[in-house]
C-alpha cells in the first residue's frame, strides 16, 4: 500500500538547499518509505517531549525526521546529521 507523502514549508526549503545529487537520493528514500520498504534506515525517536510518533530516516549524511498518518506520512524537517535534533527541545 503506497501512501503519500507531504512535505512540510520548511522540509521543502531545506531540500531546495540540497545539492542536485543529494536531492534525487532524498527523492528515492521518500518514495521507497511512502510504499513502505523495508530496507531504509528508519528508528523512532527517544526524547520527543510530548510527540511520541516521530521517526527519522538517514540518507547518507541528512536526517528526514517524518511522523506517519493513517492515509499520510508528514516530512517535518531534512537536516544534516552535524546538526543534531536541538530543535525538537
Amino acid at each position: 500500500m503506497t501512501k503519500p507523502v507531504i512535505l512540510s514549508s520548511r522540509a521543502i526549503k531545506e531540500y531546495s538547499q540540497l545539492s542536485k545529487q543529494m536531492q534525487k537520493r532524498v527523492k528515492v528514500s521518500l518514495e521507497e518509505l511512502g510504499a513502505g520498504s523495508k530496507r531504509l534506515d528508519i528508528k523512532k525517536l527517544k526524547g520527543t517531549g510530548d510527540r511520541e510518533d516521530l521517526y527519522r530516516l538517514r540518507v547518507g549524511d541528512y536526517r528526514i525526521t517524518y511522523y506517519p498518518e493513517p492515509d499520510v506520512i508528514k516530512i517535518i524537517r531534512i537536516d544534516h546529521r552535524g546538526k543534531g535534533f536541538s530543535w525538537l527541545d
